[in-house]
């Protein structure tokens, strides 16, 4: 009984989610009853072409920002614009702001790479910008490696004083759609459940997310229909498949400016010793170019030092070495190596608990498949 309503509310629920308008590059669309979007105009999808952001939205008053300057910190794009005049009607005005960030900026191009878009805007001459809108905007490329996050449990790694630690999402994908459960807690420390669902580009996600109530618990006959209150966003960026950047943004104010929290994810090993162990176990190796599956049985763990250390196959003597960061060894290995009797080093970039990513030394694409728990 119990499972049957379950999936009855996770259907319930995944139509509400799916009704939550979405939109491939758009920040802060009406799912967040927010008032400002930023989208891409392109031609073609090529890095080398010029690309344009279209800000758009509705400003408080008849007197709508304009264009003020640019701004590029690496792969974080800020965009600020100001109201300069005074005396304006307070009734909403409908408003759009187009910009090449390549021309703003006096650059021939821009990288290639998923750019971190910030919008401000201040109403007055004096007044400090506020934040109206962000957005991810993919411009990897068609050739960009494509990232599978894994389903299961992730974890916010941000430090113990900003409370984001207290933080867990699970996430699965599907069909290349991508469903979050976000759990957390609000101001009074009071559990609160999050739900949302949204197409994945490969790299980057938008997805906005329902505040649940209602459905009651399992032991009650009388149980209601679940229902969904819109009100935050979560924008998200993979690094490999358990690992991701998160921005988590709601509306706030009066003047509908925008409260983002940055957010380190992770999908950690259920396991008390972070020592790397937890990735022993039967692996299958699968190599794209056709050659026979591997099974490998790596049951031996050594650590070689703070930053690395090896699974063994102690029947055949394979041998799998893996770095991870000293500092916080409860996170995945950023990178793993698996010598070749050619010479060669197969190398897995995108480490995760059940799967690994890489290429071997020819650059085709190879995979580790955990096949035991």
């Amino acid at each position: 009984m119990y499972a049957v309503t379950f999936r009855k509310t996770m259907r319930a629920l995944g139509a509400l989610a799916l009704l939550a308008p979405v939109a491939y590059v758009f920040a802060q669309s009406a799912d967040a009853a927010a008032n400002y979007a930023i989208g891409v105009q392109e031609g073609v999808r090529d890095v080398r072409a010029a690309w344009t952001l279209a800000i758009s939205g509705e400003w408080a008053t008849q007197c709508p920002p304009t264009l003020e300057k640019v701004a590029l910190d690496d792969t974080d794009l800020r965009i600020d614009a100001r109201s300069v005049l005074g005396l304006c009607t307070r009734r909403a005005m409908p408003f759009s702001i187009e910009v090449n960030p390549a021309l703003a900026l006096d650059r021939a191009a821009l990288p290639a790479g998923v750019y971190h878009v910030s919008f401000y805007a201040a109403d007055g001459a004096q007044a400090p910008p506020k934040l109206r809108a962000f957005a991810l905007v993919d411009r990897s490329g068609a050739g960009a490696t494509r990232i599978e996050p894994e389903t299961g449990f992730w974890w916010a790694a941000n430090n113990n004083e900003s409370g984001a630690n207290r933080t867990v999402l699970s996430m699965e994908l599907q069909n290349q759609q991508l469903s979050v459960a976000l759990m957390s807690y609000d101001a009074a420390g009071q559990p609160v459940w999050h739900f949302g669902a949204a197409p994945y580009s490969g790299r980057t996600a938008h997805v906005p997310l329902l505040r649940l109530q209602g459905g009651g618990d399992p032991f009650s006959a009388a149980n209601s229909t679940p229902h969904g209150e819109s009100t935050l966003t979560l924008d998200l960026q993979f690094q490999s498949s358990a690992h991701a950047s998160a921005w988590l943004s709601r509306v706030h104010g009066d003047d509908a400016s925008l409260q983002l929290q940055l957010l380190d994810l992770a999908r950690l090993p259920l396991t008390e010793a972070a020592d790397g162990s937890a990735w022993q176990g039967d692996w299958v190796l699968v190599d794209d170019s056709n050659v026979t599956p591997q099974r490998i049985h790596l049951d031996h763990f050594r650590a070689i030092d703070a930053e690395h250390f090896q699974l063994e196959d102690s029947a055949t003597g394979v041998a799998l070495v893996c770095a991870r960061d000293a500092a916080r060894p409860e996170l995945p290995p950023s990178s793993c190596s698996l010598p070749q009797a050619t010479g060669d080093a197969s190398r897995f970039d995108s480490v995760a608990i059940a799967r690994m990513d890489g290429t071997s030394g020819n650059t085709t694409a190879i995979h580790l498949l955990r096949v035991t728990p």
